[in-house]
């Protein structure tokens, strides 16, 4: 039987996660890099902003620069992450020109302030050039980019058009071109939106969606709707019917208090029903909703009850919200 998982968890070797400050995208990217690894694959964890516990979250060490093993799937596949410096990813780029270990040291520390100065979106180009540089040489079988947090993250990937257009010949033109050619090739890269099911988060994720569709030319993975609360059938009853379903008798203030609360839960849901409704209609494309974790901490056992989540069959535009 085929994994429900399988024709989208790996449709892609770049997977771009991005998503508004606070909606849980690199904690989402996480999960996904874990379900990936359990179907089999040999995921890299790429954390553009090397936000810190995203290493222990995955079950190993902090990340930085160098490409480490967080976590092993026994029987299946494996986790590795790491972080790409701008710095680091411009010596990448002077080794690649030629440029001898000596020079090309004393170049990258002294250079790129200025040179980035002088040329905006040159340091995501940069970034996003190494990243271009590990697909092309298969370094895993699925990259997953933790995106700068969604006021950045559109023109973090708009910078190889950008370049491309203002750039006229030379090295950076052509970096931006190669990197352009990746983020519109479905094959290579797309891009995992996630969101809240709240009004502003799912305004500014439609807007997001928009643009890298549009500006950007990348193709748009299964949205992901994070932190949903659970359905509950019975919030359709009153406390005083579920109460007397039960052979339960209820004061006076235990019904006030229940009723106010069922209230609370019926519209909180309802609000959900209309956000999730909203976004799928607007972008028309499935989507996937993983569950509210109400806990002051995550760990590796929260990471995996969202991989199991996003597993699941799909949900599709306009149809029914629940999980």
């Amino acid at each position: 039987m085929t994994d429900p998982a399988e024709h989208w968890l790996r449709s892609t070797r770049v997977a771009v996660v991005v998503g508004k400050g606070g909606v849980g995208s690199s904690t989402v990217a996480a999960a996904y890099a874990l379900a990936a690894a359990r179907e089999g694959a040999d995921v890299l964890f790429v954390a553009v902003d090397g936000r810190p516990g995203m290493g222990p979250l995955l079950g190993g060490r902090e990340l930085d620069q160098n490409d480490r093993i967080l976590r092993r799937i026994k029987g299946a596949g494996q986790v590795r992450g790491r972080t790409i410096p701008a710095d680091q990813a411009f010596g990448d780029y002077l080794e690649l020109r030629g440029v001898g270990g000596m020079l090309r040291r004393a170049a990258s520390a002294a250079s790129l302030p200025m040179i980035a100065a002088a040329t905006p979106g040159l340091e995501h180009l940069l970034v996003l050039g190494k990243i271009k540089e590990l697909e092309r040489d298969r370094a895993a079988d699925l990259i997953i980019v933790d995106a700068p947090p969604a006021g950045h993250a559109a023109p973090f990937l708009r910078s190889a058009s950008g370049l491309s257009d203002v750039v006229q010949s030379g090295p950076v033109r052509d970096q931006a071109v190669e990197v352009d050619a990746m983020l519109r090739d479905p094959a290579r890269c797309q891009a995992m939106i996630v969101t809240l099911p709240e009004e502003t988060p799912v305004t500014e994720a439609i807007e997001l969606a928009n643009e890298l569709r549009g500006d950007v030319g990348l193709a748009l993975m299964p949205l992901v709707i994070n932190a949903c609360w659970p359905e509950r059938p019975g919030l359709t009853k009153t406390p005083a019917m579920a109460a007397r379903s039960q052979k339960v008798t209820l004061s006076a203030s235990a019904k006030a208090s229940l009723a106010s609360s069922s209230v609370f839960g019926r519209q909180r849901l309802e609000r959900q029903h209309q956000q999730i409704d909203r976004i799928g209609s607007t972008l028309g494309l499935p989507m996937v909703t993983l569950p509210r974790l109400p806990t002051p901490r995550l760990t590796l056992h929260h990471l995996g009850v969202l991989a199991d989540a996003l597993v699941v069959p799909l949900v599709e535009p306009n149809a029914e919200a629940s999980t």
